[in-house]
C-alpha cells in the first residue's frame, strides 16, 4: 500500500478513482496506523472476515496471522468501474505482495476507457 500511495495516488486523484482497502485490522488499529505509515486509502475494517466470505476472499491455505483471526484474505487488487462491475482482479499467493502500481494504473485506464 505504501507503494501504491507513492507511486500512483497523484495519478489515481488525477482520474478521480478512489482507493479503498479491506483488511483484518480493528477500526483502532487503522487509525494508528495511517499516519504512521502514511496511508491515505480508505480502510473498512473485517476482523470477521464478512466482507471477505461475501466475495469469497478468504485463503482457505496456511495461516499465519494472530490467533484472534478465523482467517486470512487472499491478497487481492480488484478495479470496478463506476456501475461496480469488477473489470481486473490480481491476487497473489504471498500476503506481502501487492499487484504492481504500473499494472494497476493500466487497469484503471482500462475501466475507465482512457
Amino acid at each position: 500500500m505504501r507503494r501504491w500511495e507513492r507511486e500512483i495516488r497523484p495519478e489515481l486523484e488525477r482520474r478521480d478513482v478512489a482507493l479503498v482497502t479491506v483488511c483484518t485490522d480493528r477500526p483502532a488499529a487503522i487509525r494508528a496506523g495511517h499516519p504512521r505509515h502514511g496511508l491515505r486509502a480508505v480502510m473498512l475494517s473485517d476482523p470477521e472476515l464478512e466482507v471477505t466470505d461475501l466475495y469469497g476472499l478468504r485463503n482457505r491455505g496456511f495461516h499465519s496471522g494472530p490467533p484472534r483471526l478465523r482467517g486470512l484474505p487472499v491478497p487481492t487488487t480488484t478495479v470496478a468501474d463506476r456501475e461496480g462491475i469488477v473489470r481486473f482482479l490480481d491476487q497473489s499467493e504471498n500476503y506481502q505482495r501487492r499487484s504492481d502500481p504500473a499494472v494497476v494504473l493500466a487497469a484503471v485506464d482500462r475501466a475507465l476507457g482512457s
